[in-house]
C-alpha cells in the first residue's frame, strides 16, 4: 500500500504496539488525502500488523458525512473505495475520523483516558486536567450509527481536537501524523494514572479448580492483579466498562471467594454469551476460558491495566444490561470477532 504515506504508517504501527493505547484489534487511525479519499484501518485488523498485511481500507469520507447528514442508516454504504486489499471492510468506527475536521485522526482505547472516562464525574475530573485543549466529552453509545450521530452533535456544537467518549476511549486529530501524536501523547501525560505495584498470584489452587474443565491458568502477571487487590477485584465483578471487555470476556469477570465457588464455575456449562469467560479468586489470581481468543487475551489484560490504575474513591459508571445484550447481539461485532 505504497499510496498510503509512510509517515502516516509508520505512527500507526507505534501506536497499535503499545498495549496502553491499543488492544487487539480495538481502536483505528485514518488520513485523508484531499478531498474525497479517506485510508482508515479496516475492521478486524491489528494496528500492529500494518508492516505484514494490508489493513486499511479506502472510503470517501465526504461522502460518508453526506450519508450521516441526510440520517441514512450506513453511512458508509456506496462510500467503500475499490483501492485496498481485497475484503476488507472499514471500521464500524469510520465515522469518527470522517467527522473530525482533520487530515489525521486516532482513535486509541487509551487505558489512562478510560480510567478517567469509566467514572461517573469525568467531565468535572478531567476538566481541570485537559484545561487549554479544545476537547469535547460524548456520552456512551454502541459504536456505530447512535455514536456517530453523538459525535456529530458535539462536534457542531464547537470545534474539537480532542474527543473523549465514556466509558470507550479516546480520538485526537491533527494536519500530520506527527502533530496528531504530539497531541495524543500530551492528553495521554495529562491523564496518566499510576498503576499499583504487582502481587504475586498463587497458582497451585487454580491449577487444581481448572483440572478437566475448560479453564485454564492466565499467563500474564498483570492479569492476576484483577484478583490480588480488594478494591479492584470489587470494582471488576461488579459490572462492565467499556464495550469490547463484552463482546470478548462477557459480563464483566466472576469474582468468587473460595476454592469451592471457583471449582463449581470452572464445571458449570452455559450457551449464555454475557457469562463472564474470566473467573478471579480473591487473593489468588485468575483462571479463563480456554476458547479465549488472543484478542480476549488482550481485552482481559487491558481490563486489569485499568483496574491496577482506578483510584481507591472511584465511582464507576458499569454498563447496563441492555447496553450489554445490544453489544453481543451485534452483527458488526460478530464480524469483526470472525476476523
Amino acid at each position: 500500500m505504497s499510496h498510503i504515506p509512510q509517515d502516516f504508517m509508520d505512527v500507526s504501527r507505534e501506536i497499535g504496539a503499545d498495549g496502553l493505547l491499543i488492544q487487539g484489534a480495538g481502536g483505528n487511525t485514518s488520513i485523508k488525502i484531499g478531498a474525497n479519499l479517506m485510508w482508515v484501518k479496516a475492521s478486524g485488523k491489528w494496528l500492529q500488523h500494518g508492516d505484514r498485511e494490508d489493513i486499511f481500507a479506502a472510503v470517501d469520507w465526504s461522502r460518508v458525512n453526506g450519508n450521516i447528514g441526510a440520517g441514512h442508516d450506513d453511512p458508509t454504504k456506496g462510500a467503500v473505495l475499490p483501492m485496498a486489499g481485497d475484503g476488507l471492510r472499514p471500521s464500524i468506527e469510520t465515522t469518527l475520523h470522517s467527522l473530525m475536521p482533520h487530515d489525521v485522526v486516532f482513535h486509541t482505547h487509551s487505558i489512562n483516558t478510560i480510567v478517567h472516562a469509566i467514572q461517573q464525574d469525568a467531565v468535572g475530573i478531567m476538566s481541570p486536567k485537559l484545561d487549554g485543549i479544545q476537547w469535547g466529552f460524548v456520552p456512551y453509545s454502541k459504536p456505530g450509527l447512535q455514536l456517530t450521530r453523538l459525535v456529530s452533535d458535539v462536534l457542531a456544537a464547537r470545534h474539537c481536537d480532542v474527543l473523549v467518549i465514556q466509558n470507550h476511549g479516546l480520538v485526537v486529530g491533527g494536519d500530520s501524523p506527527a502533530e496528531t501524536l504530539t497531541l495524543m501523547r500530551d492528553v495521554e501525560t495529562r491523564l496518566v494514572a499510576t498503576p499499583r505495584p504487582l502481587s504475586t498470584p498463587s497458582l497451585e489452587p487454580l491449577a487444581e479448580a481448572c483440572s478437566n474443565t475448560n479453564f485454564v491458568i492466565a499467563a500474564s502477571d498483570i492479569i492476576h492483579q484483577l484478583a490480588l487487590n480488594s478494591h479492584g477485584f470489587e470494582l471488576a465483578r461488579s459490572g462492565s466498562l467499556y464495550p469490547d471487555h463484552v463482546v470478548f470476556l462477557g459480563s464483566g469477570i466472576a469474582g468468587v471467594e473460595t476454592m469451592q465457588e471457583l471449582t463449581s464455575f470452572c464445571r458449570a456449562g452455559t450457551d449464555d454469551p454475557l457469562r463472564p469467560k474470566a473467573i478471579a479468586l480473591k487473593g489468588m489470581g485468575v483462571v479463563h476460558d480456554k476458547s479465549l481468543s488472543s484478542g480476549g487475551i488482550e481485552m482481559l489484560t487491558a481490563l486489569a491495566q485499568v483496574i491496577r490504575r482506578a483510584p481507591g474513591h472511584m465511582q464507576p459508571r458499569y454498563l447496563s444490561r441492555s447496553e450489554e445484550q445490544d453489544l453481543v447481539n451485534w452483527d458488526a461485532e460478530k464480524y469483526r470477532q470472525t476476523l
